[in-house]
This record gives structure tokens, C-alpha cells and sequence, in this order.
């Protein structure tokens, strides 16, 4: 426990005294959320057959992170009931960013079917082009890696590239278009495609429509040809953004995320009359 809480203070401080070199290339103008949102979900998980057992979070809060204004955006998911029974689910991931959601760390808490997973990411900027990530992973209690990792250009993890996502703009691309962004996962180096879909009607389990636009996000790597799917996000068709349905893939099937409710969002929501 010791050697877990040294890592991470020297992980975080590491943090603290690089953030104020940070590179403001890949930052962006957000307009479309801000501290304060909260959105909750009905959780589906799949098997043989689609089980809704469990619920999720996803908020957003104003933070201070070395000093300067950030976000810390956290997402929850937990099986309940019978699926609970099935696989066990129980994590929670959370990211700090800028408020031009610049990626400066990133923390997962994963129980998943008998399995319990600690990983920590934190992003630091020594200038031009460059982005160096420091990851750490404990598995069921026992170290797994520490490591650093360095990449050229815009790069992300599973959470921060989510709230990237909905910054694109998508009024100008057709579909089939793609956006490219370097991705990590635990010690692995990777692309990330995010590609627009289109648009499409979602009923969410507020017993509302919305006028939705569809992406998949798809890791490319050199063991899949033409990408392995990660995520499947149903966003809002206004200046929201606001993530209505999102689809993911677990080690033994698939959870689905439905909107319930939300507040605290930015902006007039589109829903379909």
C-alpha cells in the first residue's frame, strides 16, 4: 500500500510541475459543456441475451489541477441485480483535463468479472510537438507496470477523448468522415479514428426522442484490420453534444448506456416534437 501511494504522489507531482509548459496546439475552443453537467443512465449489459441491470454517471466539475482552472469529468458504472449475479461491474474512470480539454490525467477503478484493476495515467508537455505519459497498473493487488510513454501530437485516453469527441465539428464533415487522434491504454500505443455516422432518432428512457449524431470510435492497430470497434456514442444534433446512448465492448459481451435524465447542461436541448 506504501509503494501504491509513493507512485502516485510522485505521479501527481510530476504533474504539478510540468502542466505549466503545456503545449496549447491541441487545445480547443469548447462550447458545447461545462462544469456542472450531469447526466445519468439505465445500464444494459449483454450476454446471450440483453440484461438491464445497473446505472451510470457522467459529470462534470470545475477543479484546480497545479494551480490553473480545469475539469474533472467522472464516469460510473455499476451492475445491479440478477446481472450483477452474471458479471460482476463496478468502475469508475475519471479524467482531469484543461478547460480547452488539453488531457492531464486520467485514473481507473475497475472491478470486472472477479477482476479488480488500478491504472493511472498523468500527461506532461516538455514542449513542441511532444507529449510524454506516465502509466502505472495493479492488478488484483499486484503491480503490473510504470512506465512512460511518448508520443508525437494530440493524445488521449478512454475519457478524455470522449469529451474531445463532442468539441468536432460535425456540421462540415460528411458521412464516413474520420478524425485521427493518438490513443493510450494502459501501456499500449495506438490510433484512434472517430468516425462520424450521420445522424440518427434516439428514444431515451426519459420516454424523450432526440435528434442524435452517431460516431464510432475505432482503435487502429496493426492485430485488426481496419480498426477494433471501442465505443459507439449517440450525441446530441445541437450545441450540447450531450452523450444520449453509448455502446461498449466488455471481455464476455457488451454494455449499453441509455440517458435517464440530465441538468446542468449548457444549452437548449434538441428534442424531437
Amino acid at each position: 500500500m506504501n509503494k501504491l501511494l509513493n507512485n502516485l504522489i510522485a505521479f501527481l507531482s510530476m504533474s504539478l510541475l510540468t502542466i505549466g509548459s503545456v503545449s496549447s496546439q491541441c487545445s480547443v475552443d469548447n462550447k458545447y459543456f461545462q462544469a456542472g453537467e450531469q447526466l445519468s443512465y439505465d445500464l444494459y449489459i449483454k450476454f446471450a441475451a440483453t440484461i438491464k441491470g445497473g446505472y451510470a454517471t457522467m459529470s462534470t466539475q470545475s477543479v484546480k489541477y497545479g494551480g490553473k482552472d480545469a475539469y474533472k469529468m467522472t464516469l460510473i458504472s455499476e451492475s445491479q441485480g440478477f446481472a450483477r449475479k452474471v458479471f460482476e461491474l463496478s468502475d469508475t474512470l475519471a479524467c482531469y483535463t484543461t478547460t480547452g480539454v488539453l488531457p492531464l490525467a486520467y485514473f481507473k477503478d475497475a472491478h470486472e468479472g472477479g477482476d479488480y484493476t488500478k491504472e493511472r495515467l498523468t500527461y506532461s508537455y516538455p514542449g513542441g510537438n511532444d507529449v510524454r505519459i506516465r502509466a502505472i497498473r495493479h492488478k488484483n493487488g499486484d503491480f503490473k507496470f510504470d512506465e512512460t510513454l511518448n508520443f508525437s501530437g494530440c493524445t488521449y485516453d478512454l475519457m478524455s477523448v470522449l469529451f474531445y469527441a463532442r468539441t468536432l465539428n460535425y456540421p462540415q464533415m460528411a458521412i464516413g468522415k474520420e478524425t485521427k487522434v493518438n490513443f493510450v491504454t494502459g501501456r499500449s500505443k495506438v490510433s484512434m479514428r472517430i468516425v462520424y455516422n450521420g445522424k440518427e432518432s434516439v428514444k431515451a428512457n426519459d420516454n424523450k426522442k432526440y435528434n442524435c449524431m452517431k460516431l464510432t470510435l475505432y482503435i487502429q492497430d496493426d492485430a485488426f484490420d481496419g480498426g477494433k470497434e471501442a465505443m459507439k456514442v449517440y450525441i446530441t444534433d445541437d450545441d450540447n453534444r450531450m452523450p444520449v446512448k453509448l455502446e461498449t465492448k466488455l471481455k464476455v459481451g457488451s454494455t449499453r448506456a441509455v440517458l435517464k435524465s440530465y441538468k446542468g447542461v449548457k444549452h437548449p436541448v434538441n428534442i424531437v416534437k
